[in-house]
């Protein structure tokens, strides 16, 4: 590390502080607070949802996966794509049709309030998961940067996602992640051509990618094909996600972010895959560190600095937007039920705030434990978690609307990830995922009513 990477890294997180700040202005009431009044043109609501999607393991797990496993790392940026896809077709336009804050807000008033609470609890475990594996990727940053020991840079990376959300709610993930998707492009460009001219041209570095095709699905077949699924149910089951198409200011606005969200994240997975494959065989003791090495010893040092800051803002955004997301859902669905003065104003801004607080240290603790964990692993549980609990129940809310009783979609909630879980720890003839999703499906089917049914 050079005088100039700190002056590149200096230049980024003054952005994103001065943003963060800035957007804070912008709060005048909870709605502001939670989806940003409702307003938010294309690029900002593609700001809050890339904010969270594009984090530690798009870039800095990608990188880490690659150069442990080879071409098989593109699978969550893959999966992650085509969930931002799905939702642009299939789940925007129901979702706009409500006026809910969270998506388990939608699940209870088809299924009852069990049903939230359920949901709120499991879902928010899920979510915590992908919250730790950011933190791990940018305290791995931190101290590939400055030698710093693993607790200072885990103390460090939660400071800095609490100045990106803690003080601007929505309004600071969505200003926010258009800084970052903007320097996270220019990184992205600036990285093909490095690895390029590294590896010797466009030529060259088809023959490098065709040498490690066979490492496609390195991991089989059964489990990176249900790494995408995990991707996708995430995308379609996080609060995030949701609260991203609920601050557009219509529904137009929703479909053009989520389909940038989707055409965006893929070639960001591919150049964090790029950077893992070029770093193998530099004898890396941890290779969550391949992305950040890779800018220090290949780019001048300011620009270097510059990427290394958008990295830092990437996993930092990342974390900061997931934490927004795990925080509603826990203010709104559990504490503000419990003490409704807690749900409106000032109140619930402050309320909001703490649990941020109170989430972004715990996951911080957590993240100390893990100093080996492969970030994108963590990432795949958790969406798998998360959409486990939720995908089920929210699809039949939205389009299956009175056609299933609520007390088998409660035993399903429970059985899903459950059944996930288990099937992690024994060997399991179907994949844990796929045997969790019909396990969930099949219990449902019980509480099946027909439209006549239904009328009476």
């Amino acid at each position: 590390m050079q005088l100039g990477h700190f002056i590149g890294i200096g230049i980024a997180l003054a952005i994103l502080i001065g943003v963060g700040m800035q957007s804070a202005k912008k709060i005048k009431s909870a709605d502001d607070f939670d989806t940003g009044g409702r307003k938010g043109s294309v690029w900002l609501v593609t700001g809050l949802l890339l904010g969270s999607l594009i984090g530690g393991q798009c870039t800095i797990g990608t990188a880490q996966l690659a150069y442990t496993y080879g071409l098989s790392a593109i699978w969550f940026s893959f999966g992650a794509g085509l969930g931002s896809l799905v939702l642009c077709l299939i789940f925007v336009v129901p979702l706009r049709k409500r006026r809910d804050v969270t998506l388990l807000e939608v699940i209870r008033k088809e299924f009852g309030e069990r049903a939230e609470y359920l949901g709120s609890v499991l879902c928010s475990l899920g979510i915590l998961v992908s919250v730790i594996s950011n933190v791990v990727a940018s305290s791995a940053l931190i101290m590939a940067l400055t030698g710093l020991p693993l607790w200072l840079a885990a103390i460090i990376s939660v400071a800095l996602m609490c100045c990106y959300v803690v003080f601007g709610g929505a309004w600071g993930a969505e200003m926010g992640g258009i800084v970052k998707v903007s320097l996270l492009l220019v990184t992205s460009a600036v990285c093909v051509v490095t690895v390029m001219v590294k590896t010797g041209g466009p030529v060259s570095m088809g023959g490098s990618l065709q040498l490690y095709m066979s490492d496609l699905f390195s991991r089989g077949l059964s489990k990176d094909l249900s790494n995408v699924a995990s991707a996708i149910l995430g995308v379609l089951s996080t609060q995030t996600y949701a609260q991203a198409v609920w601050s557009a200011k219509n529904y137009h606005v929703a479909r053009r972010a989520t389909l940038l969200g989707c055409l965006i994240c893929l070639p960001v997975g591919f150049t964090g895959m790029m950077v893992g494959l070029s770093m193998r065989g530099t004898g890396l003791v941890n290779p969550a560190e391949a992305f950040p090495v890779f800018l220090i010893e290949n780019l001048p040092p300011v620009a270097g600095g510059i990427c290394l800051g958008a990295l830092l803002i990437t996993v930092v955004t990342g974390g900061g937007g997931l934490t927004l997301g795990v925080s509603t859902i826990f203010v709104r669905d559990i504490v503000s039920r419990i003490w409704p003065k807690l749900s409106k104003g000032d109140a619930y801004i402050k309320a909001m705030r703490i649990t941020m607080l109170v989430v972004l240290m715990g996951c911080a603790s957590v993240a100390v434990l893990l100093p080996g964990a492969l970030i994108n692993d963590l990432g795949f549980l958790s969406m798998g978690l998360r959409g486990t609990v939720v995908f089920i129940p929210l699809t039949l809310a939205l389009f299956f609307k009175g056609r299933f009783h609520y007390k088998p979609v409660l035993v399903s909630m429970i059985a899903g990830p459950a059944v996930m879980l288990f099937s992690n720890l024994v060997w399991s003839p179907v994949d844990p995922l796929i045997g969790s999703i019909l396990v969930c499906l099949f219990i449902c089917m019980f509480g099946y009513r027909s439209r006549e049914e239904h009328k009476i």
